[in-house]
């Protein structure tokens, strides 16, 4: 390795300047060296005290500030998460409660719904079928021969509507329920002796299974038979109007 020679450093224009600037040290140093060893420890102090303010200058201070402002950066996205969470939290709690409320009300109108179809059953278990009644009034007239049956025509069913019907019929229709009931009537024109009349009503009233009046209108005519009409009806979940046979 003896004999290799590093290449030479080539700066433009070093030629020129290193030399003045080698005297204008050796012309400093001189003069501090000439000075007393207070002057001397002075200067030394205040160039150490020159370097650490430019040093703080260019290089902590603004160190510094981006710490600062990058903690307060941080400190703000933790306060910001913080309240997403605690939202958050807030609106779960929130719909939990608001499901646990519409399970309650829910199975609240499932029972109501279920007592209200358990009622109507036995209400309607009470009355005479929609189908039976033409049997039954032909048959009652049969056993009141001085009456006769003059007309006789079906009214078109109702459907049944409830108290509160509106609540009602919503909570079936959410619950996938179908209207329970309807109304099927017939209206019936009959004449007769007045006796026989009232004797063919108090039959229809001791029937085993009922029948509901809705409507009752007696004519007399001079030297006439009286001629009352009649409007029956019951309940029953069939839809279709009844038929009467002509």
């Amino acid at each position: 390795m003896k004999g290799l020679k590093l290449p030479a450093l080539k700066i433009p224009g070093l030629d020129r300047w290193a030399p003045q600037a080698l005297l204008r040290w050796r012309h400093v140093r001189r003069q501090f060296d000439a000075r007393q060893l207070n002057e001397r420890r002075l200067i030394i102090v205040a160039l150490i005290a020159l370097i650490v303010y430019f040093c703080d200058l260019l290089l902590i201070t603004p160190a510094s500030e981006a710490l600062k402002a990058a903690n307060q950066r941080e400190r703000n996205a933790t306060v910001a998460r913080d309240a997403m969470q605690a939202e958050l939290n807030r609106k779960r709690v929130e719909l939990a409660r608001r499901l646990l409320d519409a399970q309650k009300e829910q199975a609240e109108l499932r029972k109501r719904l279920s007592d209200g179809e358990q009622e109507l059953s036995r209400q309607q278990a009470m009355m005479a079928p929609a189908r039976d009644m033409q049997n039954l009034l032909e048959g009652l007239l049969a056993e009141h021969g001085q009456l006769h049956l003059k007309a006789m025509r079906t009214l078109p069913p109702v459907e049944v509507q409830f108290n509160g019907s509106n609540g009602a019929k919503g909570a079936s229709a959410s619950l996938g329920a179908a209207p329970v009931l309807f109304s099927h009537g017939l209206e019936i024109t009959v004449s007769g002796p007045f006796l026989d009349l009232v004797a063919w009503l108090r039959s229809i009233e001791q029937l085993p299974r009922r029948l509901l009046w809705n409507g009752m209108t007696l004519n007399v005519a001079d030297g006439g038979l009286p001629t009352l009409t009649l409007q029956v009806q019951t309940y029953s979940p069939d839809r279709d109007p009844l038929e009467i046979a002509p």
